[in-house]
């Protein structure tokens, strides 16, 4: 590859690129690679997706809290008991049990989204290394 940005430097195609770092940003397989501050940039955008997602995780739970507190006045006294009173299955109602099984799905979506963005930046902090 720095055989290839070599010869393009020399035939005057890269007009005004410095070749030293059009030879750097090329990795092994030939794709143009990004400098460090581009990857730490992304990486701050990632995080901010990150952010926004918890947020918008908390405000989606906090209406389903509000739903099941009106269907469970109890939800009040302690949500880790109550959640452990449920999953014991003593006495709820089924709308109950399903305020609680949307509760588990908000929780696994938020999840499953920001483990693939944190995934994301892991893969663009060993990158970075690399350089």
């Amino acid at each position: 590859m720095k055989k290839l940005a070599w010869q393009l430097t020399e035939k005057k195609l890269l007009k005004g690129i410095n070749r030293n770092a059009l030879i750097i940003r090329f990795n092994e397989r030939g794709k143009m690679m990004p400098a460090k501050e581009e990857i730490e940039s992304q990486i701050m955008d990632l995080w901010d997706e990150i952010f926004t997602l918890e947020d918008k995780r908390k405000e989606e739970l906090d209406i389903k809290y509000a739903e099941w507190r009106k269907v469970e006045p109890r939800l009040d006294e302690g949500r880790d008991e109550f959640v452990a009173h449920i999953e014991s299955m003593k006495g709820i109602s089924d709308e109950s049990l399903l305020i609680y099984k949307e509760v588990k799905e908000i929780k696994v979506r938020y999840k499953q989204e920001m483990d693939k963005i944190r995934a994301k930046i892991d893969e663009m902090n060993k990158e970075k290394e690399m350089m």
